[in-house]
């Protein structure tokens, strides 16, 4: 029997550190592809990225007006109707069919190669609780309000920094004088 005992530890004692290796690969085994896409629909990236595509779509055709205004300042009625159709265009063709789905798809191995199954898992967790629910809710606000505190702190910086160059510049177009 003390045989059979000193036999049955020494298995354990020795299988331990395979039992071990198991939690720890299943540790470094990345996600499912259900599993990242899952991922993805709770933190409503297809919504996010329809939404930044609107803005940017907002953007480019602010941008290109205001060149358009620049330069052709007196421009008729027709000639700004005509422009803004190309525009319009132009724009569509980028945005519209805008593959949100194959991006995601493509975004897949990004996850799979920085997060382990169990790391999405308890992140899925995390962000399908209410409290989870209420960061994802609340993070474009915070982050819009957190770039205005760091904006103010950074506009001295790029202030001083500004004046520093144009001081350089107009001594430098002085010839140094």
């Amino acid at each position: 029997m003390k045989r059979f005992l000193l036999l049955t530890w020494l298995v354990v004692i020795v299988a331990s550190p395979l039992f071990a290796q198991q939690d720890s690969s299943a540790q470094r085994r990345p996600p499912s592809v259900d599993q990242v896409m899952k991922f993805f629909d709770i933190m409503q990236l297809r919504e996010k990225m329809q939404t930044m595509l609107q803005m940017e779509q907002k953007q480019s055709d602010a941008m290109i007006t205001d060149l358009f205004n620049k330069r052709m300042p007196d421009a008729t009625a027709a000639q700004r109707a005509q422009f803004k159709s190309i525009v319009n265009d132009a724009i569509n063709g980028v945005f519209v069919d805008y593959p949100i789905d194959d991006i995601l798809r493509d975004m897949v191995p990004v996850y799979q190669s920085h997060l382990s199954e169990s790391d999405l898992s308890e992140i899925v967790a995390f962000y399908s609780s209410p409290v989870g629910q209420k960061v994802i809710r609340e993070m474009p606000a915070m982050t819009a309000e957190g770039m205005r505190v760091s904006l103010a702190h950074l506009q001295p910086r790029i202030d001083a920094m500004m004046k520093t160059m144009t001081d350089r510049l107009e001594n430098m177009a002085t010839g140094g004088k």
